[in-house]
């Protein structure tokens, strides 16, 4: 765990009811075992769910005919694959990626106006960024100018950085 002040950081991990959908979201994009869900998991949240989370998880969505048993050339390794079911299932919960963007977007505000006290104005500047970011992320065709807009504004907020701190 990572300190903080001398303290120990508390592993906050996804927020709650969203271990399924995240599952069900891998599980589309390829065959997957428990194991390789929780690492995949890991690697996008910084955060790791507990053998005593996926496998019960991955029980019901199998129960349920949102996920079957993949073939696999490892047979050490149970592999699961989104079913059609599981896909239309999937499609029907967009609305709640709404919800968590609403969430989300809330939990910002309080940080920064609050928290971090940032100015009205500044941060409304700093929303909408974010926003529009969300908004056309998935229209972006050129991905390398995208990062590059990005990387050339935090070169700007360094060299801001810089002559404030001379």
């Amino acid at each position: 765990m990572r300190t903080f002040r001398g303290h120990r950081k508390k592993h906050i991990g996804v927020p709650r009811g969203m271990l399924r959908p995240i599952t069900m979201i891998l599980l589309k994009e390829k065959p997957m075992s428990g194991s390789e869900i929780a690492e995949e998991i890991e690697y996008y949240a910084d955060w790791k769910p507990s053998p005593g989370s996926i496998y019960p998880l991955l029980n019901s969505l199998h129960e349920n005919g949102l996920i079957e048993p993949s073939e696999d050339s490892d047979p050490s390794l149970k592999r699961f694959i989104l079913t059609k079911k599981g896909e239309e299932e999937l499609e029907a919960h967009r609305d709640q990626h709404r919800g968590i963007r609403k969430g989300r977007t809330n939990m910002r505000k309080v940080y920064w106006r609050l928290f971090r006290r940032m100015p009205e104005e500044v941060y409304e500047s700093f929303s909408s960024l974010l926003d529009r970011i969300e908004e056309i992320y998935d229209e972006i065709e050129n991905v390398d100018q995208f990062k590059h807009i990005l990387d050339e504004t935090i070169i700007e907020l360094e060299k801001m950085d810089k002559r404030q701190n001379e």
